[in-house]
């Protein structure tokens, strides 16, 4: 677990409302990793203001065009898995094997405990992360030490490549496996940050999918990105029937995300999930370094969850 320690003050911007709503009510509905219960003791412990004026009544009625601010530096936050591993560095970049239980980036009720504020720690300067990663998957991110080679790693970046690995439920096929489906917004949900795959989509995606191998009832396949979509490697594979073991939200049931966000992760959950998080892994990047012009290929090891699994699984089979 993390120990820092940062001042966190958040600020928004309140829309203008179709009409008048109470305060504690709309901290609940846009911040929604507090309860209502909970947004009101923040509120009644004098730690939200509206344009500068500390607001301790929950019942405050929000018109819309209000400065919102919390100081939410006392939120408990959940647990990580902090041990991540450098795989290379240089002046002007950082490549890190991140753990399956670590944001990136400050989101929700993770503030400090996140891959940007561990690494800004230990180098006692701010990093700027280059490519997006999902806090359950693992592998390889790159983050720079500033705004500018960020700016050129990212170009570079996606004119290399990436290379994932998963573990899905089900006999892969043997042959090379090429999904050419856009995603969108799966309005059919039940949680509004879902996407599919499907003809009628607006972000064109594509990705190339090749079995390494079947253990029992799962297989490990390696995922090729050409485009970039948000959740797009988990979002095919859930459209061709193999989702990704462990997957909450794109799994078999998508009702364990919903479990998950009020209760946990259970034993009963993860007992239905079959792993306790999403069996991603970003195994390797290939680009050519902005400034070195050096062809650089970063891999990350397979996961030692991923092995045992495999291990486990042929022993059972």
């Amino acid at each position: 677990m993390l120990t820092m320690t940062r001042t966190r003050i958040i600020t928004s911007r309140t829309p203008f409302l179709p009409s008048t709503q109470r305060l504690d009510g709309y901290c609940a509905g846009r911040f929604t990793y507090l309860t209502e219960d909970q947004w009101q003791q923040e509120i009644l412990a004098g730690k939200l203001s509206l344009d500068g004026v500390i607001a301790t009544d929950s019942a405050t009625m929000l018109k819309g065009g209000e400065l919102l601010a919390w100081d939410g530096s006392g939120i408990v936050e959940p647990d990580v898995d902090a041990g991540i591993t450098i795989l290379y560095e240089d002046e002007w970049l950082v490549a890190v094997n991140k753990t399956g239980n670590l944001p990136v980036h400050p989101s929700g009720r993770y503030f400090n405990n996140t891959l940007v504020a561990l690494l800004d720690d230990r180098y006692g300067r701010k990093v700027y992360p280059v490519h997006r990663i999902d806090r359950e998957t693992s592998g390889v991110i790159l983050l720079a030490f500033d705004g500018k080679s960020a700016g050129a790693l990212s170009e570079s970046l996606a004119k290399g490549s990436k290379e994932y690995l998963a573990l899905v439920h089900g006999n892969f096929p043997q042959e090379e496996m090429v999904v050419d489906l856009p995603l969108g917004r799966d309005r059919k949900s039940a949680v509004s940050k879902k996407r599919r795959a499907w003809t009628g989509g607006t972000e064109k995606a594509l990705t190339r999918f090749r079995k390494i191998l079947t253990a029992g009832d799962v297989s490990l396949v390696r995922c090729v990105p050409e485009t970039g979509r948000l959740h797009q490697i988990r979002v095919h594979l859930l459209a061709v029937g193999y989702p990704v073991v462990g997957d909450k939200l794109y799994g078999r049931d998508e009702t364990a995300f919903l479990t998950f966000i009020k209760q946990g992760l259970t034993a009963a959950l993860q007992e239905r999930l079959v792993l306790p998080r999403s069996a991603l892994h970003a195994a390797r990047l290939i680009f050519l370094h902005p400034q070195t012009k050096q062809a650089m290929v970063i891999r990350a090891p397979l996961p030692k969850m991923f092995a045992d699994f495999i291990r486990a699984r042929r022993a059972n089979g």
